[in-house]
């Protein structure tokens, strides 16, 4: 996923991945890079990595699954 000028240093695109050691940020001008904790990680991507499920927030008119 890429956060168009979300860098805190740079002001630069910050592109989300992750690797065996885990999920982080890492901008692609500067190269700051940030390591995320397993909740923020499964709120960003969208899975359950911590094994909880995700709240998910629905519209009146919504079901929520």
């Amino acid at each position: 996923m890429l956060y168009l000028k979300s860098c805190p240093r740079c002001t630069g695109d910050i592109n989300a991945d992750s690797d065996t050691h885990g999920t982080f940020l890492k901008c692609l001008q500067c190269g700051f890079s940030k390591d995320l904790s397993p909740e923020m990680a499964a709120r960003l991507f969208g899975g359950a990595s911590t094994g909880r499920p995700i709240e998910r927030t629905a519209y009146p008119d919504q079901n929520v699954a």
